[in-house]
């Protein structure tokens, strides 16, 4: 059986990719998407989610942008001097190596993020991070520790290795994938749940419907998941930039946006039989 999960990153942003991954669930093939607990969109998510009961909705873990839902004081080392997350990844791989980011801080604020969730009834249906910063070893562990202790047994996992340009979405794809597999053992042996196959790093900003529909077409069997990030490009959008850090993928919304919503896709799933489901339904 051919099973395809189509997540949306970044829900709760703000209003404009709220709404573009909400019209992409009622008009287009988005089954899913992953909600940010300490962005402004958070409270109009929320809403959304309830007014749209088949959308999955899982929490997007994140350490790397943004305030945090923790009292500063509780997450000193995950947080620069004006109390945001430092914005930068490659800082924050540097700060984990050198010990001066604290697992413990990590943890609590993963914490925090998913119990805002839980407290305004949102079913959590997976785990997945900004900037996949879960995949590392030392942070899936916590994933999977929260997972048992929370019951949520789903998590992004990513194999998907590439060369193409941007030269650093390779370097992502294969950095990324290398340590998802270190724990593949341990995700097993804990009973967590996790799809055959990963797309998304290697087209990001670059999902198109053209690339879709090879995915959808190449699809033997099993279960995929395929991450998209759309949304409306507004002022509010643009303004989020000087808060917490530039997002690169911002331009290209609109485009997946109008990738998912391609009628050609549903044409394509209902000739390939395949079936569209979130992570609650693996």
């Amino acid at each position: 059986m051919r099973k395809v999960i189509v997540n949306a990153d970044d829900f709760g942003l703000c209003k404009g990719v709220n709404e573009g991954i909400i019209l992409a669930h009622q008009k287009g093939i988005l089954t899913s998407a992953t909600l940010m607990a300490n962005m402004p969109g958070f409270e109009h998510a929320v809403e959304l989610s309830r007014q749209n009961k088949r959308l999955g909705v899982g929490v997007h873990l994140n350490i790397v942008r943004g305030q945090p839902v923790s009292p500063v004081n509780k997450v000193r080392s995950l947080l620069n001097s004006e109390d945001y997350f430092f914005s930068n990844v490659f800082l924050i791989l540097e700060k984990l190596m050198l010990r001066k980011i604290h697992l413990k801080e990590i943890e609590r604020e993963f914490r925090a993020q998913i119990e805002k969730l839980l407290k305004n009834n949102i079913k959590i249906s997976h785990f997945d991070s900004e900037k996949h910063v879960h995949s590392l070893p030392s942070l899936f562990k916590i994933i999977i520790k929260l997972g048992k202790e929370y019951d949520i047994r789903r998590i992004r996992y990513i194999n998907e290795v590439c060369f193409s340009s941007p030269l650093i979405q390779s370097f992502e794809s294969f950095f990324i994938s290398l340590s998802c597999s270190f724990m593949k053992k341990r995700i097993k042996e804990n009973g967590i749940m996790i799809t055959d196959k990963f797309y998304g790093i290697c087209h990001s900003g670059r999902m198109s419907s053209l690339k879709i529909k090879k995915i959808l077409s190449g699809l033997d069997q099993g279960v995929i998941e395929i991450m998209v990030h759309p949304g409306f490009i507004t002022q509010e959008l643009k303004g989020l930039g000087k808060k917490i850090g530039s997002y690169y993928i911002n331009k290209y919304r609109e485009k997946e946006l109008n990738a998912l919503l391609n009628p050609e896709l549903k044409h394509i799933i209902k000739e390939r039989k395949i079936h569209l489901i979130s992570f609650s339904e693996l």
